[in-house]
């Protein structure tokens, strides 16, 4: 089955099939902070609140909180940097792209039924998870080269065909046996490599305000998902540079999924909301496609056929609470919010057809990998007449569950701080947001080595929209 040969000798992720579609499910199922502006400078703390059209991928009953219609579009800079510590030895790069936020609109209706104060169907598509990162890392004199352990670890033919077109290694009829120069010499070795991509929400969303007391919304998502990694790796004798070669890999992934989320607002009294919603998990159907080059004495280059198989991303719970002063004809108003998310990383799940074997010893692998997990969001925001000041604070829990020793297996965990200003006054709004986010993880090399990543995020976000 090529897509276990495509992974297992994949450099780019940890050395095994099991552990490399465990780390795919975790990239299709963490989100970051995103959207439009005001939601980026809460951090992302609406549930309660609503108002916001990113509510229709979080809590859309927060729709319901509109009496008019309206139309919006977001865009910003994001500019990653990362660090890596290879045993002390210590690396920096990084990378910045346009971002885009979201882009929706909302037409409200105002039903003949005192009952019903509005009814509002909701259209558009909300970033969730922007992948823009490069990352470099030295290691110098290693024991055990990359050809060493492809030799040693008997790497399938077809993917050993590749190193030995290129003169990295060479087959010894006398021995029956691989080799290579590499082999039994120390090396230094050289890792870069570069991850674009996003996962974009299309969201279809109907809520509506009962008595504005009870506020209810659900919508229809279809996220579809881009992942790029384009990686290149170096080897060369320690004591002879000039012996050198260079292995690419790039891996590309193409999702589309569907999923559901149900929400509800309670307004007992005007300064106090509580808000829940259910996430269903994202049924995704996933396309994997994957080139490799080896370049030394000649260049060998593979282009593997595209694989096709599904993953069920975690189901999500939302508890959020709000106290609001004042209001829009207010000179001095504000409110304060939070919001609680607790996400079952451990029910992720694959269905690969025609290998329920192969299924099952991922599935278990992710079992063993991965946690439940919280992500709390703190927002606030004063209201100076037409003006607006906002500010949050996000932390989200690692989802890697311990090994044996009590050590967390790896670390996804992150915390955002936020800041924000507005401008609205009755037909326009305008928007800006900044958030600063940072982030610790582990990179695995085959040899086991841990190469520690600290990553720091800068999300400059602007946000423009009408009401009518």
């Amino acid at each position: 089955m090529k897509k276990i040969l495509l992974l297992i000798t994949s450099l780019l992720f940890v050395g095994s099939l099991s552990a490399q579609v465990a780390t795919d499910a975790l990239r299709l199922s963490q989100y970051g902070l995103n959207g439009t502006s005001n939601y980026l400078s809460r951090a992302g703390a609406i549930g309660a609140l609503g108002g916001d059209l990113t509510a229709a991928s979080f809590n859309p009953a927060g729709l319901g909180m509109f009496n008019s219609s309206e139309i919006s579009f977001s865009t910003g800079l994001n500019w990653t940097f990362t660090e890596a510590n290879a045993n002390g030895l210590k690396s920096m790069d990084d990378r910045a792209n346009l971002n885009f936020g979201h882009i929706a609109a909302l037409f409200y209706f105002k039903p003949s039924n005192e009952t019903f104060k509005g009814v509002q169907l909701s259209f558009g598509i909300n970033r969730l998870k922007s992948y823009g990162n490069r990352t470099i890392f030295q290691r110098d004199n290693v024991t055990n080269s990359f050809a060493s352990h492809i030799i040693d670890n008997g790497f399938d033919e077809a993917f050993m065909e590749e190193f030995f077109q290129a003169y990295v290694v060479d087959y010894d009829t006398v021995l029956n046996a691989y080799t290579s120069i590499f082999k039994g010499n120390n090396v230094n070795q050289i890792r870069a490599f570069k991850e674009f991509g996003s996962i974009n929400e299309m969201t279809f969303s109907l809520s509506t305000n009962i008595n504005n007391f009870i506020y209810l919304g659900g919508t229809i998502g279809v996220p579809m998902a881009n992942y790029n990694n384009e990686a290149s790796f170096t080897e060369q004798l320690a004591s002879d540079p000039s012996k050198e070669y260079v292995y690419n890999e790039n891996y590309y992934l193409n999702a589309t999924g569907i999923n559901f989320k149900f929400g509800a607002i309670v307004r007992p009294i005007n300064w106090f909301r509580l808000g829940a919603a259910i996430h269903s998990p994202t049924f995704y159907s996933i396309e994997d496609n994957f080139t490799s080059e080896v370049s030394f004495l000649k260049t060998r280059r593979s282009e593997w056929a595209p694989i096709v198989y599904d993953l069920q991303s975690p189901f999500k719970f939302l508890g959020s609470l709000a106290f609001v002063l004042g209001d829009n004809k207010s000179k001095v108003a504000g409110s304060i919010s939070a919001d609680y998310e607790y996400t079952n990383y451990n029910g992720m799940k694959y269905r690969l057809s025609n290998n329920i074997g192969k299924e099952n010893t991922i599935n278990n692998r992710i079992q063993e990998y991965y946690r439940p997990a919280n992500t709390l969001r703190i927002g606030a925001e004063v209201k100076l007449g037409v003006f607006a000041l906002r500010a949050g604070y996000c932390i989200m829990d690692n989802p890697y569950d311990k090994d044996q020793n009590n050590i967390d297996i790896n670390n996804a965990g992150a915390t955002s701080t936020t800041f924000g200003v507005g401008y609205k006054n009755k037909n326009f709004f305008m928007d800006f947001a900044y958030a600063y986010t940072k982030g610790n993880s582990s990179f695995f090399e085959y040899d086991g080595e841990e190469i520690k990543l600290n990553s720091v995020n800068h999300l400059a976000q602007m946000t423009v929209g009408i009401r009518f």
